[in-house]
């Protein structure tokens, strides 16, 4: 299969590492970052930094909703994703 921006190489995991299919957002996450949506989204959200940053507010809600969420409430799907949180943490420092 021919890679285009955001090369990806597939392994099986040998343990359970908490991941489960929600952790194939980080897809979606990797294209925000390479199309530059988190600074985007600081630039033009004027959001105080109280709790979470603008970029982190609005990157959760669209996650929440390609993972078909539909209400705030939702997040609580992707909270309770130990492997999608790990990623999260791991993007956080380097998105």
């Amino acid at each position: 299969m021919a890679q285009g921006l955001l090369s990806y190489k597939y392994e099986q995991e040998k343990k359970d590492t908490g991941t489960t299919a929600l952790t194939g957002l980080r897809l979606y996450l990797d294209l925000a970052s390479a199309m530059g949506t988190g600074e985007s989204i600081e630039k033009h959200l004027h959001i105080k930094h109280q709790g979470w940053t603008g970029r982190q507010t609005l990157l959760s809600l669209i996650m929440m909703n390609l993972a078909g969420g539909d209400c705030v409430e939702d997040l609580r799907k992707l909270e309770g994703d130990t492997g999608f949180c790990e990623v999260l943490r791991r993007l956080e420092h380097g998105y």
